[in-house]
């Protein structure tokens, strides 16, 4: 190597050194722009997921209340289960086994147990 090149050399390395504190400060601010730039890549990555997810949830509500909708009312369904309104249940209807009755005269026709 020859003394310009050393020269050459030494001049660039001490350039180096007497902007080292420049460099420190570009790499610190390309570090915080890297931040930055990561921070908001992921709140928007973060909000994309965010709303996908709503978008799933509101559709599967929106069935759910559709199905709902579909349902009898409590009126349809007690009238459904008791064949009527439920006050009525106990009354005879048309069709039902009417027994034997007993008039006044016949009501000791009913063999009674005795106690012992």
């Amino acid at each position: 190597m020859n003394a310009p090149d050393q020269l050459r050399y030494a001049l660039d390395a001490a350039a180096l050194v007497a902007d080292l504190d420049g460099q420190h400060r570009r790499e610190r601010q390309a570090y915080e722009q890297g931040y930055r730039d990561g921070h908001r890549s992921g709140w928007e990555i973060g909000y994309g997921y965010a709303h996908q997810e709503i978008a799933g949830r509101w559709q599967a509500l929106a069935a759910q209340i559709r199905n709902l909708s579909r349902t009898r009312t409590h009126t349809e369904l007690e009238a459904r289960r008791w064949d009527g309104r439920r006050e009525g249940f106990g009354r005879p209807r048309p069709g039902d086994r009417q027994g034997r009755r007993l008039d006044a005269t016949n009501a000791t026709a009913i063999p009674r147990r005795r106690s012992a």
